[in-house]
């Protein structure tokens, strides 16, 4: 089996994960990232937050940061809205996906999100996502299937078996980590 079908049924596999976590956290089709995001905050009993601020191109282009009374999402400010949901959604993923945070938070981190705190004192407050590649293809996948079932139809019964709109994911997906070798998020 070459790379390209490992990755493919990967992704598969986790599209196919994807819809039971879907079940697992009761997300009725169609929803919103608002509505996603009160979802999660009520499910988990834990406000999630969020922020727009300018990443820059030589950061990530969003961080979820678990702090010990609610999460913050922030995600890059300064790129076109279509782009800011995937941003989100990618991190929410984490979210679904029980990642969790474990590297502690880079100066530059810090200062971008709380410019008027000392980065010591954040970094003693904050996690940071350290995640994978395993768990970067996951929140990825999970992302593309979040995006996809928002305002969608109702799925036909064999929808996961090959839909085009799955047919859609799998190529994007298979494009950007097989060629690319990683994703970042």
């Amino acid at each position: 089996m070459d790379g390209k079908e490992r990755v493919t049924r990967r992704v598969r596999r986790l599209l196919r994960m994807c819809e039971t976590r879907f079940t697992e956290w009761g997300l009725d089709r169609p929803f919103d990232l608002t509505g996603l995001v009160e979802h999660l905050s009520r499910r988990r009993n834990r406000l999630i937050h969020l922020v727009p601020a300018p990443m820059g191109a030589a950061r990530p282009s969003g961080i979820w940061l678990r702090l010990p009374a609610m999460d913050v999402v922030v995600y890059e400010a300064d790129t076109s809205r279509t782009h800011q949901e995937h941003i989100i959604a990618h991190e929410l993923a984490h979210i679904l996906c029980g990642h969790s945070t474990t590297a502690p938070v880079a100066d530059a981190d810090s200062r971008l999100i709380f410019p008027d705190l000392d980065p010591q004192l954040v970094r003693d407050m904050l996690l940071r996502a350290d995640y994978d590649n395993g768990h970067e293809l996951e929140a990825e996948v999970m992302a593309s299937a979040i995006l996809q079932r928002m305002n969608a139809r109702p799925p036909e019964p064999a929808a996961m078996d090959g839909s085009p709109e799955t047919r859609e994911v799998l190529d994007r997906l298979e494009r950007s980590f097989y060629i690319g070798g990683g994703g970042a998020g």
